[in-house]
């Protein structure tokens, strides 16, 4: 039983490791959970928060899925769950734009 999540673990690790998303300057990069679950957490969401949607967004990133996709589903949980991490979610994206 085990060995079978391990492996099923595993794969799933593997299927996101080979997921390229499109950026808005049309480049594509690989799928980084990590820059996802930082900038997260650099906007103020705890550390649980930030695992859970880091996860969500993993379990349904594909290939050819844009960072604005992702940018948005964020924003979506964040603003059903954390208020003040939504708001310096937008803070940031409005400076940097």
């Amino acid at each position: 039983m085990v060995m079978k999540m391990a492996e099923q673990q595993q794969m799933e690790s593997r299927s996101w490791q080979e997921t390229m998303v499109r950026k808005t300057n049309n480049q594509e990069e690989q799928f980084n959970p990590d820059k996802i679950r930082k900038s997260i957490q650099n906007a103020g969401a705890d550390q649980k928060l930030a695992d859970e949607i880091t996860q969500q967004i993993q379990s349904s990133t594909h290939s050819g899925m844009t960072t604005t996709e992702i940018d948005n589903k964020i924003q979506e949980t964040l603003k059903q769950r954390d208020m003040n991490a939504y708001n310096n979610w937008m803070k940031w994206k409005e400076q940097h734009q």
